[in-house]
């Protein structure tokens, strides 16, 4: 599980984008498979565009933007492909084109959470609390399992001058974590309401 970060103002979110990652059943038949590369060649042959550009997307990203953006034009995975294309142009801080994908993951799929979580990453980094909470809010509502939604959401509540909500996050974030995640969350509540 990913350590939490004690609120600072003017601190980033605690954590990064989230990824569409849904497989076929057949794509993956365990760690041992990592160690017979043409295996995995004769795999990608028959995978959609979505899961190769998937299968790829964190070693060679330009070969999984075409393949995301073929997946478009083959109307496979539509709003999964937009929200990874969306994130690839994120970490190259294509900021516009990254807005753009979300949208277009969200006019496919209304209800993509990873859309609204990623596109709420954005707007949250931008400074635009406002629409990050919108969106953290949707998110939360069609996944309420998703402990980065409550953490991020406690943090754009904090930039609106919300304690009282940001407490609620919080309170809602540590009923999903465990450990020290949970202490520093109580922390964070302690030092809230003081």
């Amino acid at each position: 599980m990913a350590k939490l970060i004690p609120y600072k103002p003017d601190t980033e979110r605690k954590l990064g984008f989230r990824k569409v990652r849904k497989l076929s059943s057949d794509a993956s038949d365990g760690q041992l498979e990592l160690f017979h590369p043409q295996r995995d060649i004769q795999k990608l042959r028959h995978l959609d565009p979505f899961e190769k550009g998937l299968q790829i997307d964190e070693k060679n990203e330009e070969l999984a933007e075409k393949l995301y953006l073929e997946a478009i034009r083959s109307a496979v995975s539509v709003a999964d492909s937009y929200c990874n294309l969306g994130i690839i142009y994120a970490r190259k801080g294509n900021t516009v084109d990254a807005i753009d994908c979300f949208t277009k993951a969200l006019g496919a799929d209304p209800r993509h959470t990873e859309a609204h979580y990623n596109l709420a990453n954005m707007y949250y980094d931008a400074g635009n609390y406002t629409l990050a909470l919108t969106h953290y809010e949707l998110a939360m509502r069609m996944d309420d399992s998703f402990a980065e939604v409550a953490y991020n959401l406690a943090l754009t509540y904090l930039c609106l001058n919300n304690r009282a909500e940001a407490v609620n996050a919080l309170e809602k974030y540590i009923g999903m974590v465990e450990g020290e995640e949970q202490n520093q969350a109580h922390k964070l509540i302690r030092l809230l309401q003081s």
